[in-house]
């Protein structure tokens, strides 16, 4: 276990919040430090960094301007354990008295942890007697293992950059692995020592850019027989594990055995508290007694191909697992299954109770499947669900703010559902969507002769229809002035009067609004009455945006996976690294943009598994391979170059890195700062 304190680099420098941009600069080129600390009032409030001071030169060139700070600093003990955060850039360590010890970055922290995690797996490997050599297409030697340079018998500093295929000596080809071959139990020979092993070609986005050699001596495990499958397992199952970070790893053999068990365990999905409790049983052991299904092992023999699927738990546990299978000389060795828990936090989640499919037939029926479930896994979704229940058992009336795209209406159907009025009716109306000039017809209805084109037998409001149920006012803040005041008396008074009638009718309605806008904002301007506003401001609540509730992608993302698949009839799946590409992304139309990138990627890709390109491709559009010089050539403005070479950057790092989150690490930005620059290449 890695602590905090292990990767702190102590505290150096610190400047008041009031400080000059020139008195910074000066600071950065006396000290040569990366990084700057900023305080206010004795209190540490944020931080400067080289780059966020060039941005800010760039954008101005009075250097008597304050300096501009970042303070996305999470605080940690130092004596815990090492945790990555998505909100956080910068880590700051205190002490048991909260007295600050160090910082690291979050890029620096996982170059730390990387440098650890890779001794750790040098240390495994020259334990185990395994020499590695790694060389391109020219068969240059890029790298080998200090076991590599024993077994030889030769230092790596004379063999690196040397030509690996005149050195060896064998009757094998090595250009066959350079074609896609893999070649096994190889004997060779180099500086009189015989070794033995095999040749694999090494991959990268599905090119070939060299081979690697992994053997033994041979003299020293001449009578290890089962070296081989021993090289071969060890190969392939450390792909797997460093392939997942997240996801538990199943390695079954060809008659459905279970084999190894590694990454994180879901010992609630097998009911069972150890990994070793499933090892060595047979997995169709598990599906039979209806521990879960489907069994994707059988599945993917089946087929013969990789298959994805969700599988359910006995004790409402749900996962998601990719079943690749693995064949050695045509017959079918093992099967390596991914799987990534979905579980939702609430029984509330996917699964739609009878009871719920009772009142919604009550309804009337007539609202779609994803408007009737709130789909989440968050904790921030979990506590708000809790509370909107708890709520939704009076009567009292309910403000929901948050971004557009973020399902305010699916939250307004769930307070209905959840009421007691769930058989009555739930009546919606977007304030925004209908005319000045008709709104008041819609909501309160009018008498016969009412006015040229009215109905001959008049026709009831909103507000009547929806008697002794819910009446859902989206988009509030488009609700005129004129409207404003009537709208406030009808909530004051309880009761309506239809347009060119006498007489007030008794209303019981439970209202609920929505809004994407600051209504307090609106009042200090004078767009939106007061009294209105503190009228409908009574149990207000805020519905986080899709960025703030990143554990949620998943979950929504298959959820409308099966729902377009079902609704279109088509076979698609994720890859584990589409997931991932899709979690890194900024998503500023939230839940509906998700929504509508699935069907996109549903309807307009060919293959079977959509990939992480597909993924990018309809995030980001396509990134032009434009073969600049990473600088410019003529003199411009300052901001402008500046620009310039931010492009550059994104668009040859983007051919580079698999995501956006990559690649914000190499450059130093968020993720969500490079979403942005993308779309402005497009």
């Amino acid at each position: 276990m890695i602590l905090w304190k292990d990767i702190l680099r102590p505290i150096s420098i610190f400047v008041d919040v009031n400080q000059t941009i020139g008195a910074v600069i000066r600071y950065f080129f006396e000290h040569d430090v990366d990084i700057i600390f900023v305080k206010e009032k004795g209190s540490l409030v944020g931080y400067c960094t080289r780059e966020l001071l060039i941005n800010q030169i760039a954008k101005t060139s009075d250097l008597k301007k304050l300096i501009n700070y970042r303070n996305d600093i999470l605080k940690v003990p130092q004596f815990s354990q090492v945790e990555f955060y998505h909100n956080a850039t910068l880590i700051i360590g205190i002490n048991e008295q909260g007295d600050i010890i160090g910082y690291t970055t979050i890029e620096q922290a996982r170059h730390r942890m990387n440098e650890i995690k890779l001794k750790d797996i040098n240390l495994l490997l020259h334990g185990a007697g395994v020499g590695i050599v790694r060389t391109n297409v020219q068969y240059q030697i890029e790298y080998m293992n200090e076991t590599a340079e024993n077994i030889m018998g030769i230092p790596s500093s004379f063999l690196l950059f040397r030509n690996y295929k005149t050195l060896l000596t064998n009757d094998k080809d090595l250009g066959k692995v350079m074609d896609g071959e893999t070649l096994v139990s190889v004997n060779s020979s180099i500086n009189f020592k015989q070794i033995s092993g095999n040749f694999y070609p090494l991959k990268e986005e599905g090119r070939i850019t060299g081979l690697v050699h992994v053997f033994f001596s041979r003299e020293v495990f001449e009578e290890a027989v089962q070296e081989l499958d021993f090289v071969r397992n060890l190969n392939s199952d450390l792909q797997a594990v460093y392939a997942s970070s997240q996801e538990q790893i199943l390695v079954i053999d060809g008659d459905g055995k279970i084999l190894r068990v590694a990454g994180m365990f879901l010992g609630d999905f097998w009911k069972v508290e150890m990994p070793e409790q499933i090892i060595g049983k047979k997995i169709s052991d598990f599906s039979k007694r209806n521990i879960f299904q489907p069994n994707v092992f059988e599945l993917c023999q089946k087929q013969k191909k990789k298959v994805t699927a969700i599988q359910d738990s006995a004790g409402g546990k749900r996962v998601w697992s990719i079943a690749t299978p693995v064949y050695y000389e045509g017959k079918l060795e093992k099967v390596v299954v991914l799987s990534r828990d979905i579980t939702p936090e609430s029984p509330s989640y996917i699964n739609q109770t009878d009871e719920e499919e009772e009142r919604s037939l009550h309804n009337g029926g007539n609202v779609s499947n994803y408007e009737k479930r709130i789909v989440y896994r968050s904790k921030k979704i979990e506590q708000l669900v809790t509370e909107i229940k708890r709520v939704a058992q009076f009567h009292s009336t309910i403000l929901l703010e948050g971004e557009s795209g973020v399902g305010k209406e699916v939250f307004a159907h769930y307070i209905h559902m959840a009421s007691a009025r769930y058989n009555k009716q739930f009546v919606r109306i977007n304030c925004g969507a209908i005319p000045e000039n008709l709104i008041e017809s819609e909501l309160f209805g009018y008498e016969k002769g009412a006015f040229t084109g009215a109905d001959k037998n008049g026709k009831a409001g909103l507000f009547e229809i929806a008697h002794n149920g819910t009446l859902f006012l989206d988009e509030i803040g488009e609700l005129p002035l004129n409207m404003q005041v009537k709208l406030l008396r009808v909530l004051q008074e309880r009761e309506v009067t239809r347009i060119g009638g006498n007489h007030p009718i008794p209303i019981n309605v439970r209202i609920v609004t929505a809004t994407n806008k600051d209504l307090k904002e609106m009042v200090n301007k004078g767009e939106f009455r007061e009294d209105l506003y503190y009228r409908l401001y009574v149990i207000p609540f805020r519905i986080p945006s899709l960025r703030e509730r990143k554990d949620d992608i998943l979950p929504l993302s298959i959820y409308f996976m099966e729902q377009f698949k079902q609704m279109y009839d088509i076979k698609k799946s994720f890859t584990p690294e589409a997931i991932e590409v899709l979690e890194t992304y900024a998503w500023p139309g939230n839940v509906r943009e998700l929504q509508n990138i699935v069907e996109r990627l549903i309807l307009l890709t060919n293959d079977e598994w959509i990939g992480r390109e597909h993924a990018l491709k309809y995030l980001y559009g396509e990134v032009q391979k434009k073969k600049k010089q990473l600088f410019v050539l003529e003199l411009m403005p300052l901001k402008e170059a500046v620009e310039e070479v931010e492009s550059q950057l994104i668009e040859r790092g983007m051919q580079k890195y698999r995501t956006a989150d990559q690649l914000s690490k190499i450059l130093g930005v968020s993720p969500a700062t490079i979403s942005r620059r993308m779309k402005k290449l497009k």
